[in-house]
């Protein structure tokens, strides 16, 4: 169900209950056209919801905190066999270097209990090799807080399948059944104006009712892991600050921060934390996805200018965010603006008339005026 189709079932919600109403019927009985309406808006309203009920049932299951979970554990798992990889080679044991994969989408893009399998399989190799790889690539501590991302993900319900993909006719019914209702809201209000004089409280309740509930925007979540560049161990209690959203997060132990709001775009990150370079990131938020980034900061104290040069880097991403929209909104006001001037220009033909003027005699020649 897009933010659309949820306003429109309040708005469905409301007409149906409007009519309902035993006062309100009372006006428009005697109207066979507006009663035939209102009895259409009720069975089309009815069956939009039932459609609707299908469309969600078939794609029972899907969990945006399962996603997330899919994705910590998958970050995870590629930063630590990356680490423990480098180790193994150092010792020469690339058989066992060659079993773990350092890959986010290795994991990310596999399917559910495929990826669970192989988060499993990397944790039991670096385990199992623990005492050949620790100290300085990998500790029994960080392997803890792996298997804890494995457990969350599997422990939790849903599945990772794109929402609606399973049966496509179910949702193409779904919009169906709602355009009956929007085409019935239509109808509504135009017989409606029948009452606008003889019974204007009626006439103001419907209309009312009729409106579209406002369109919230649709958001796009973005998921941020940190790690420390150096151990490359997660990180927790990082402030995070993004240029199109308001919300200020702060990882947690995973390592992980996350953005529930954002709308789609370019956008400036920055994330901070008492004795690390706070890090500073350009991202491209992409509409109807889980946006996932990584970012490792480098232990050390800001000076003042880096700080300067931070505030900086921000306050111009700002700016041209700002000028952006500013100049997208500028096109569409001159867009509008040359569609009406066109639609007011009137471009006058002048009128030919279908008779052919008569040819002027040739002019004498002064010889010829002299002979006569």
């Amino acid at each position: 169900m897009t933010n659309r189709q949820a306003a429109q079932e309040t708005r469905n919600v409301t007409v149906c209950a409007f009519l309902v109403v035993p006062a309100n019927a009372a006006i428009f009985t005697a109207n066979v056209a507006f009663s035939t309406i209102a009895t259409k808006m009720q069975a089309d309203g009815d069956a939009a919801v039932v459609a609707g009920n299908n469309a969600a049932a078939d794609n029972t299951g899907y969990s945006l905190d399962k996603v997330i979970a899919k994705e910590a554990a998958s970050e995870m798992a590629a930063q630590l066999c990356a680490s423990s990889k480098v180790k193994l080679d150092m010792l020469g044991n690339n058989s066992i270097s060659k079993s773990l994969n350092g890959t986010v989408t290795y994991y990310f893009a596999a399917k559910v209990a495929i990826c669970g399998n192989r988060l499993m399989n990397v944790y039991n190799i670096m385990n199992t090799n623990l005492t050949l790889i620790t100290p300085d690539y990998l500790i029994a501590a960080q392997l803890t807080a792996f298997l804890a991302k494995i457990n969350t993900y599997t422990t939790t319900k849903g599945s990772s399948s794109l929402i609606n993909n399973n049966s496509p006719v179910l949702t193409k019914t779904y919009s169906t059944a709602m355009k009956l209702t929007s085409s019935d809201v239509v109808t509504i209000k135009e017989l409606a104006k029948f009452y606008k004089k003889t019974q204007p409280v009626f006439y103001a309740g419907i209309m009312k009712a009729c409106k579209m509930p406002a369109v919230t925007v649709r958001h796009t979540p973005v998921i941020i892991t940190i790690t420390d560049a150096h151990t490359t161990g997660v990180l927790a209690g990082v402030d995070g600050t993004l240029t199109k959203s308001k919300e200020l997060p702060i990882s947690n132990v995973a390592g992980v921060m996350t953005y529930a709001t954002v709308s789609a775009g370019n956008a400036t990150a920055t994330f901070a934390k008492a004795g690390y370079i706070t890090g500073i990131k350009a991202v491209d938020i992409l509409r109807g996805k889980t946006n996932t980034y990584s970012i490792a900061l480098v232990p050390g104290v800001m000076t003042a200018e880096q700080e300067e040069e931070v505030a900086s880097r921000v306050a111009q991403a700002v700016a041209d965010e700002n000028a952006l929209i500013a100049a997208k909104k500028k096109a569409k006001r001159d867009a509008a603006e040359a569609r009406v001037a066109a639609k007011q220009k009137v471009v006058v033909e002048p009128i030919v008339e279908g008779v052919a003027a008569a040819a002027e005699p040739a002019a004498e020649t002064s010889d010829a005026a002299a002979t006569k």
